[in-house]
């Protein structure tokens, strides 16, 4: 608490001089971390900021969950992995469907570009014969989005949750003995690299400065969402297709030069959330070839029958030239 005492001269009727008057103003100063209770206890809740909205409503629960889960397991590191995949397994029905719809689309496009070029001249007709196909197969296109829209709040909520957990600063991923990540709200500083790049991208605030070290964390974290992206991604059917993924792979790199300087506790609920992803689609049905068309088994396949045939005919080439010898004699 502090008082701040201020005089301040004022003028009443009838006086020709100056009175003065005491205004006495009163301050409340907290200077603490950033608890939910112990904020609660002076009414300042707001001074955590959990994100617009429907965020807030999932990001303050999984707060509460983390702090339970780091209670089970005393080590923060271990409480955001079993965190993320606590998260994960509740929306797996949802992440499930989002694939299925996925897979249901790639095994349709074979279809969808025979369509496309049957009624390349007439939007009408190839729409309707797009919802056809839809209809025929029980597609819906917008299922997909649905779920995603329905998983995004969920996700931005585990971000913000991570974000403003005051618990997470000065708390390491291995122990205190190990330098390397040794505060999860901050990079993981693997090693100063101020000598080995220019100072213009080791000093500053502009988006491209990656700061004095070298952190491993986010690296790792836009390596694995190429990997993901890889296993995830089916092959390029086109051209189009196949410059589509490039770009994708030139955001990723991109999107990493951003994540550079951010929190190695986000990096981990990311890596975790993403091998989680691939995890999913292990268990999930592999899309039917079209009919007709060629994938590597039926290559490989078909090789292997020709190989046999051309073995089998030779053995026939060389039966007939020992009877033709054994003839002569």
């Amino acid at each position: 608490m502090t008082r701040t005492t201020r005089l301040w001269p004022t003028r009443r009727a009838g006086w020709s001089a100056c009175r003065w008057s005491l205004v006495l103003h009163s301050f409340t100063i907290y200077a603490g971390p950033k608890k939910p209770r112990l904020l609660a206890h002076y009414g300042l809740q707001e001074v955590v900021y959990y994100g617009l909205g429907i965020f807030a409503l999932f990001a303050k629960p999984l707060v509460q969950v983390l702090h339970v889960l780091y209670a089970i397991a005393p080590n923060w590191g271990i409480a955001i992995i079993l965190l993320t995949v606590l998260v994960r397994g509740c929306m797996f029905p949802l992440s499930r469907k989002q694939a299925l719809s996925a897979l249901k689309m790639q095994e349709l496009q074979p279809e969808l570009k025979k369509i496309q070029e049957k009624y390349k001249n007439n939007l009408e007709a190839r729409t309707k014969a797009q919802q056809e196909l839809f209809k025929k197969h029980n597609y819906h296109p917008l299922r997909g989005c649905l779920v995603i829209f329905i998983q995004l709040p969920i996700f931005i909520g585990l971000y913000r949750a991570l974000m403003v957990d005051v618990e997470l600063r000065q708390a390491p991923l291995i122990s205190e003995s190990v330098r390397w990540c040794s505060n999860l709200a901050a990079p993981d500083m693997l090693f100063d690299w101020t000598g080995l790049l220019p100072q213009m991208l080791t000093h500053g605030t502009s988006w491209y400065v990656l700061g004095p070290y070298f952190n491993l964390l986010p690296v790792l974290t836009v390596a694995v969402f190429i990997w993901q992206q890889k296993i995830l991604m089916p092959p390029p059917a086109d051209e189009q297709a196949a410059l589509q993924m490039k770009i994708m792979r030139y955001m990723m790199v991109f999107m990493g030069l951003l994540f550079f300087k951010v929190a190695s506790g986000l990096c981990i609920y990311f890596i975790a959330s993403s091998l989680w992803g691939m995890g999913e689609r292990l268990v999930l049905p592999k899309p039917k070839p079209p009919s007709g068309e060629e994938t590597p088994q039926t290559r490989a396949d078909a090789k292997a029958r020709e190989k046999a045939l051309q073995q089998q005919q030779q053995t026939k080439r060389d039966l007939a030239e020992r009877k033709k010898k054994a003839g002569k004699h």
